[in-house]
């Protein structure tokens, strides 16, 4: 059984931080700059912002996912990175943007990467986002695109994860759900 917890900005998340360095740096030889090889973890600036999504299932963590809300906290390169004010007036209070997805190789092909997904977007509506962003490496899109992500830029050259596709998803749009067929349509708050 999975279960879910989002650690807000300010509570210590290092569940989160460790497991991030199992993934990049032990399995997949990644190299972020911000590993912290001593402690066996990885942070960045934006974590001081952050929402961190972490599944558990029998008390160990599988899954984690970082939700900035633009609002909230300086973007840095992210800005330009994902156009995130190409959304014109709703930037920056109705923005997100979401990094740092990760589950571990046991759970890949399974619906936990879609389950985590579920959770940034409900974290989404609660905050009342409109337009949420993210990137992926290429064997990842189509996953992204069954969602109902648009492409916002195809190819991006990303400090760490080399050429990246950036997609949004507009989380206001009824009718996006229906011409996309997004799983997401089932977790639309009614009052909004």
């Amino acid at each position: 059984m999975i279960t879910f917890r989002t650690f807000k900005p300010g509570e210590d998340a290092g569940d989160v931080y460790r497991f991030r360095y199992e993934i990049y740096e032990d399995e997949m030889q990644r190299n972020d700059r911000y590993a912290d090889h001593d402690n066996k973890t990885i942070t960045d600036p934006l974590d001081a912002f952050a929402y961190n999504i972490a599944a558990y299932e029998d008390g160990k963590i599988v899954g984690v996912a970082r939700v900035n809300f633009c609002r909230d906290g300086d973007p840095g390169s992210y800005l330009e990175f994902y156009e995130l004010d190409s959304v014109g007036a709703d930037y920056p209070d109705k923005v997100s943007f979401s990094t740092r997805i990760m589950v571990d190789a046991d759970h890949r092909g399974g619906v936990l990467p879609l389950q985590i997904s579920v959770e940034c977007f409900k974290l989404g509506q609660e905050h009342a986002v409109r337009w949420c962003f993210c990137d992926c490496n290429a064997h990842l899109k189509p996953f992204f695109l069954k969602l109902g992500y648009e492409i916002q830029n195809p190819h991006k050259q990303h400090p760490s994860f080399g050429d990246v596709t950036v997609l949004r998803f507009d989380l206001s749009d009824p009718r996006h759900y229906d011409r996309k067929k997004s799983v997401f349509a089932r977790y639309l708050d009614p009052k909004k």
